[in-house]
């Protein structure tokens, strides 16, 4: 969750970028997918989870924070 602090002459705003694999639980830091998303073209990726080895798309939201998703449960829609 984002958090923004307001100051004289700036504005702060710190991203919650740790996050949980939403199959196990299993927590993954920024070490573990920061060089990954810096890389990926289209601002977002896929990497397996180190716990339950499961398939996770990672992304962040306009305010930073990471989302996260099971890559087997995305639909085609398009």
């Amino acid at each position: 969750m984002t958090k923004t602090i307001l100051m004289a002459n700036a504005i702060i705003t710190l991203a919650d970028v740790d996050f949980k694999c939403p199959k196990c639980e299993c927590p993954h830091s920024e070490d573990d997918w920061w060089s990954k998303y810096e890389k990926a073209k289209d601002h977002f990726f896929y990497m397996k989870c180190k716990g339950c080895k499961t398939k996770i798309g990672v992304t962040t939201d306009i305010k930073g924070d990471v989302v996260v998703w099971l890559k087997e449960e995305e639909t085609n829609s398009l």
